[in-house]
């Protein structure tokens, strides 16, 4: 099938750095009726396409589509943003505001839909909320690596380049310590070797990957996935969360409170003596391992209790029409 781009709402930040709020507001005002054609441009793909179900990776338009229209077929969203209705998640005493944002956020995303909550750890499903929880789903190359025991060097990824410079002032003081960087900086070169022991890398996911299996320890922005994928190799994590970007501080706090790392509010390296040298994770993993069974049978059930979907004519054009 073709690829039809359509603009979604996203996130703007401050000196490449924390979510800038009143940036991200005058974005999001801005850009209603480009927001509004998306929209319509999804339902004429819908419409053209005729697919069985609709997969939604957290993507808030197809969130909206779903509520403004009933005659569709079934929407399956996905996202371990769902886990922050459930009674058995973390709770933060701060950021009140932006929690509640969030929840609006979520609740819009979700609207109309069977919602897959994926989660670090098993939790009970919540049939009233149509809510399934469901263990990360992660690249397949993950699978197919062997984690190196014996680790020689830090692996940071830092979700914008601008907290590089943090990196760069702990180097300086740090300098026997192998450092190896991923970041989203414009224009980079594919490595820049800063010194001998500390070279950043232009984002490149199977790159990215081979280098976790190989690392002693992973030091990141506390993005969902690449927590997940660093503890399925069994990689201790420092967490430092994007400044007011409150998603990544529930994640930070979530995998610290179920022991897959530590946390804190700057690039502190020093604090990577507090970490294990490897992580106990044979119960993440056999967690983990279970996604795609869920995952499949959410989506026949969910088809299953629709009455079916109507099959589209010709053939060739049957199929999952997946947005994110």
């Amino acid at each position: 099938m073709p690829v039809t781009r359509i603009p979604t709402v996203d996130f703007a930040f401050k000196n490449s750095k924390g979510v800038n709020i009143a940036a991200t507001l005058t974005g999001l005002i801005r850009n209603i009726p480009a927001y509004w054609r998306g929209v319509r441009t999804l339902k004429a793909v819908v419409e053209e396409t005729r697919p069985d179900v609709i997969i939604n990776f957290f993507e808030p338009l197809t969130g909206l589509y779903a509520f403004l229209h009933r005659k569709r077929p079934p929407v399956v969203a996905i996202a371990h943003q769902f886990m922050t209705g459930h009674p058995d998640y973390i709770r933060v005493p701060d950021m009140r505001l932006q929690q509640w944002v969030m929840k609006c956020f979520v609740a819009l995303v979700g609207s109309a839909s069977t919602r897959l909550a994926l989660s670090f750890y098993e939790a009970k499903d919540l049939p009233d909320k149509k809510t399934t929880v469901c263990p990360p789903i992660l690249r397949r190359q993950i699978f197919e690596l062997h984690s190196n025991p014996d680790g020689k060097f830090v692996l940071a990824y830092l979700l914008n380049h601008g907290y590089a410079e943090q990196i760069i002032q702990w180097h300086r003081s740090n300098p026997e310590t192998v450092l190896h960087c991923f970041y989203d900086k414009p224009d980079a070169p594919a490595e820049f070797r800063y010194d001998e022991t500390l070279t950043f890398h232009r984002l490149d996911g199977e790159k990215f990957l081979r280098m976790m299996a190989d690392c002693k320890y992973v030091a990141c922005t506390a993005g969902f996935e690449s927590v997940s994928e660093a503890a399925y190799l069994g990689k201790p994590l420092f967490l430092m969360p994007v400044e007011n970007h409150v998603e990544q501080k529930i994640n930070a706090l979530d995998a610290t409170a179920i022991g897959l790392g530590i946390h804190d509010t700057s690039f502190k390296l020093d604090r990577l003596r507090e970490l294990p040298d490897r992580l106990e994770n044979t119960r993440f993993r056999d967690w983990l391992h279970r996604a795609d069974k869920i995952l499949i049978r959410t989506l026949e059930d969910t088809v299953r209790q629709c009455g079916g979907a109507k099959k589209a004519t010709p053939p060739l054009q049957e199929g999952v029409a997946k947005t994110a």
